[in-house]
């Protein structure tokens, strides 16, 4: 849009081409928040170590986020999640505060999200909830 702005800018006070150029204005004014929140990634990134995390938001290269405390896990699941469309993905998530979680990864392979569960959850000391079997969902104690 800006592009078409200055390729057809010329310098005037015509009242037809302030026009014409107030309304290139005005519809990349419209246009520019719809291009900004498709545009916008979300992020959420951990840091084990320190126990913290962070809700990250990008456009572009402009990032947006704050370190905040990871809250106490209870514990690290595994499981077979069913699409629409009959294929399946299998997903590992952070639970805390009894129904809250954080989804961490997902692939159609389970190996690398079951490596990954029981990585997390050594590295923070708590039990693995293997579902990746519906309806057959197994506690799997992390030794350290």
């Amino acid at each position: 849009m800006l592009f078409f702005y200055f390729i057809d800018f010329e310098f005037s006070f015509e009242t037809e081409v302030l026009k014409k150029g107030i309304r290139t204005i005005e519809l990349v004014i419209f246009l520019l928040p719809s291009a900004l929140a498709f545009s916008v990634v979300k992020d959420v990134l951990f840091d084990l170590n320190y126990k913290k995390y962070k809700i990250q938001y990008c456009v572009g290269p402009i990032k947006f986020g704050k370190w905040k405390k990871l809250p106490e896990i209870e514990y690290v699941s595994v499981f077979k999640q069913p699409l629409a469309n009959g294929n399946f993905v299998f997903e590992a998530n952070l639970w805390y505060s009894t129904n809250k979680h954080f989804n961490i990864f997902e692939s159609e392979l389970k190996n690398p999200v079951f490596l990954l569960g029981k990585n997390v959850a050594k590295a923070l000391n708590v039990d693995l909830l293997d579902a990746t079997v519906p309806n057959d969902y197994k506690w799997i104690e992390i030794e350290n």
